[in-house]
């Protein structure tokens, strides 16, 4: 009946099918029917909702967001109805592979069957069908993987994979193996016996495979060194690098042409490739949300200087925080010379402390007082003053400061698609601002104002606290120029910004009289306004706006008294980036909405052009490959939150090690010691539902007890501080950990995450492509379905501090004893 409701048929038509219906019921059904078949305005949007690929989906000048699945019913809706009506999106809104369809039924057969059971009474288990019972494949866990940011397989050349026996000489021995794949210049090698070849060492390769078929003049064989050896259960793989290929050419010339002709009967080797979207992937996910400031060190001379800080959105607070009244930044006096030389002279390879610090204001000026772990523990009495006093400022934060080595050549992400030649270029400016790069500061906020009471606690005598001006920054010397640089990705706003000067008239109350500003730069969500003189707004002001120009376009839309929040104002007070105040049907966002859809073709997009070009890039590049942070990412699949995949630095950190000690099996990553058997993952769902992507990271404390035995052997416990019903509970725990124990404590900062930029990743998942496109599927899938991340660092010191500060020499060596203990 769907497509005779508008035709005069219907009503004859209808009545000859319905006649055994009673009258009620042909009423409620001609009702029904009449319903669905009115036009529909709303927009389908399925990102999120739907187990499917999600793409633009033009109709009828409106953009949908269906899956393949979606747009086809949508499409059959459409030729049933004659158009876009109500039937058409409930049938694409209850899609079998909609989320909530899924959960709906889920929840019915549920409850079926437990209505089944209850009605058949109990029944004796069979144990064949016990022992045959294996979990659904839906539900069954993803492997465990470990990330190292920064770190990327280089290969010059397509790699294919292909197997051919050849013959091996290590010294005297002879024996035959496999290859698993092969290029010009290299080859993995498949043995099942190492048979003393230690990375390093120089074989000699006979291809007896390619010999069979082809006259390769080759009676010497070719040389090769061991690059790397991977050990598994029952066979070994060597990657081998061929050494002096210049010396023949003709076979060089062969082999590629052979490569070029076979890869896609063989297919090219991708490893390297795949590996690398996925470490792109997740530290594009990851930098953004770093809770950790990194502060780049300049050596010129024998003077140190705070060159630039990498900010995020979630490390703002530390740069804001180390600004002077003037807006100067402190951190150079922060970063005292005496301080980075007692890390320097740190043995271990982890140079960290931890940092007080609080502010005083006086007479218009604001003065800074920070001091090390290690500056206090030569006074206990100034110790507790510093606590006892400073604790009881609102401005007491505490820092975790890691110290790290860098250099230029780390600016570098010299990644590039096999057989291209295009290589990531600096530029010569920013090659001279880093030539003198040679360390990291990495400050991480660790307090939290709960914790504050267990500090303003300390005892101390009043009449001393000039005491403490020893370690108060100085206001004669000029602090060191440092800027904020922000870590650029291409595509990660909500939506574009486009370019228009129009007059805008600003309002804080609809009674007062209007001054004028002129847009810079738009979107259907937010503003950006240039004023004509500075003005005195904060983040979180409401003004209404009044679009006078505009006005004249449209007689459709009211452009006047159009709430907006402040979100940020410039340093010189001129500039303000605004976002449309919740409303439930915000005119402002509705007019702009369709200015753009009609006008896409004319409006140029707004792009962030960088103070320094690339500098963003090489700093982020520096930092990726000397942190010593973890990452933790939290995927979502449907109603399920998974956590299998931990991030790291290019050096191990504590949390690391740790997991290492503590597995059960070799080859295998058991990160058991931190989900606690998905109790990790069900809190930071729960934490992730009421947060948005903008929103301030939630910190969580992880705590790990290591117990020693009469043998010698560790046993490891992991709690998490939600799992503790007071704070009374945490302390008598933490108390005992540290009395009976060896206690490491990190903090986790959880945010969500934003969408993915696929252009960053676009040139590997295009090759990806061509070889392997169910490949490529499978990468973007895993990517796509990050919902959160939690960025760590490790607190055991400051924990120890806190709650019992005479024994934080006795724990700092029983957690080196740990840590320095082999698996």
């Amino acid at each position: 009946m769907k497509g005779l409701l508008n035709s005069p048929e219907f009503e004859q038509t209808f009545a000859s099918l319905t006649v055994s219906l009673p009258k009620s019921k042909q009423f409620l059904l001609k009702m029904e029917l009449k319903r669905l078949a009115q036009p529909c305005s709303y927009f389908i949007d399925l990102r999120g909702h739907v187990d499917g690929d999600v793409k633009p989906y033009r109709y009828m000048e409106k953009t949908h967001y269906l899956d393949e699945n979606a747009q086809q019913i949508f499409e059959d809706g459409i030729r049933d109805y004659g158009e876009y009506t109500l039937g058409v999106y409930e049938e694409v809104m209850n899609a079998d592979n909609n989320y909530r369809v899924r959960h709906r039924k889920e929840t019915e057969e549920r409850v079926k069957n437990t209505l089944d059971n209850l009605r058949k009474g109990p029944l004796i288990p069979d144990n064949a069908a016990i022992a045959e019972k294996t979990i659904p494949q839906e539900e069954a866990p993803k492997p465990n993987k470990l990330v190292q940011f920064g770190l990327y397989i280089k290969r010059c050349e397509e790699r294919m994979n292909f197997g051919i026996e050849v013959e091996v000489r290590h010294g005297e021995q002879r024996f035959t193996a496999m290859t698993s794949d092969l290029s010009v210049s290299g080859c993995k090698l498949k043995v099942s016996a190492l048979h003393g070849i230690d990375a390093g060492d120089n074989v000699n390769l006979s291809l007896k495979g390619l010999e069979k078929e082809f006259a390769l003049n080759l009676p010497n064989g070719l040389n090769y060194q061991v690059l790397e050896i991977d050990e598994q259960d029952k066979h070994a793989y060597l990657r081998l690098k061929r050494l002096a290929p210049e010396q023949e050419p003709q076979f060089n010339q062969f082999l590629q042409s052979y490569i070029n002709g076979n890869k896609r009967r063989y297919k090219v080797n991708l490893d390297n490739t795949t590996d690398a979207v996925i470490t792109k992937g997740y530290e594009q996910y990851y930098l953004p949300r770093i809770n950790t400031l990194p502060v780049f060190l300049s050596v010129s001379d024998g003077a140190v200087n705070c060159r630039f800080c990498l900010t995020s959105d979630y490390n703002k607070n530390v740069w804001h925080y180390f600004l002077d009244e003037q807006q100067r930044s402190v951190i150079s006096h922060v970063l005292s010379v005496p301080r980075l030389k007692y890390l320097l002279n740190i043995k271990n390879a982890e140079r960290s402390c931890i940092l007080y610090s609080f502010t005083h204001a006086a007479k218009g000026k604001l003065y800074f007082y920070a001091a090390t772990a290690f500056e206090l523990a030569t006074s206990s009495a100034l110790r507790e003053m510093f606590f006892g006093f400073g604790a009881g400022k609102p401005s007491w934060k505490i820092f975790h400061l890691n110290l790290l080595k860098t250099n230029v050549k780390q600016s570098k992400n010299d990644f590039v698609i096999p057989g291209a030649t295009s290589e990531q270029q600096i530029s010569p400016l920013i090659q001279s601002m880093l030539q003198d790069m040679h360390y990291i500061v990495a400050l991480t906020e660790i307090s939290a104002p709960e914790h504050r009471s267990y500090y303003s606690k300390h005892q101390y005598d009043s009449s001393k606290l000039p005491a403490l001006n020893q370690f108060g920054l100085s206001k004669t010397e000029q602090p060191n120029a440092c800027e904020a640089i922000p870590i650029h990705y291409v595509n990660l706003r909500s939506e574009s910004r486009y370019l228009y000067k129009t007059t805008v008239l600003v309002r804080q109350k609809a009674e007062q009289e209007a001054w004028q500003a002129f847009s810079r730069d738009f979107s259907s969500g937010g503003l950006q306004l240039e004023c004509v003189t500075p003005v005195d707004f904060k983040k979180g002001d409401i003004l209404l706006l009044e679009l006078p120009d505009l006005q004249k376009i449209t007689a459709k839309h009211q452009l006047s008294n159009l709430p907006y929040e402040v979100m940020a104002v410039s340093k010189n007070r001129t500039i303000m980036n605004l976002k449309i105040a919740k409303a439930e049907a915000h005119v402002g966002k509705q007019f702009f909405l369709q200015l753009i859809q009609s006008n896409r073709n004319k409006l140029t997009i707004a792009e962030e052009t960088p103070k320094y070009p690339g500098l963003s890039d090489a700093l982020r590049n520096m930092y990726l490959k000397a942190l010593n942070n973890f990452a933790v990412f939290i995927h979502r699949y449907g109603l399920r939150h998974d956590i299998t995949v931990l991030g790291r630095g290019t050096q191990i950190n504590a949390l690391h090690k740790l997991l290492q000690l503590a597995q059960t099996r070799q080859n295998t990553l058991d990160l058991t010691l931190v989900s606690k058997n998905h109790l990790l993952s069900q809190e930071v769902a729960n934490q992730l539902k009421q947060m948005k992507r903008q929103d301030a990271a939630k910190g969580n404390e992880l705590y790990i007890k290591v117990s020693t035995d009469e043998q010698a052997n560790l046993t490891f416990s992991s709690h998490y501080d939600f799992e503790f019903n007071s704070a009374e509970e945490l302390k008598t725990f933490i108390q005992d950990a540290i009395a009976h124990h060896t206690l490491f404590s990190f903090r986790l900062f959880v945010s969500r995450t934003g969408k993915l930029d696929s252009e960053y990743i676009a040139k590997e998942i295009g090759y990806i492509s061509v070889y392997a496109i169910h490949k490529a599927k499978s990468l973007e899938e895993e990517l796509w379905h990050v919902e959160g991340v939690a960025d760590g660092v490790e607190t055991s010191a400051e924990v120890v501090a806190r709650f019992d500060v005479q024994a934080s020499e006795q724990q700092q060596q029983a957690r080196l004893n740990v840590l320095s203990r082999e698996q």
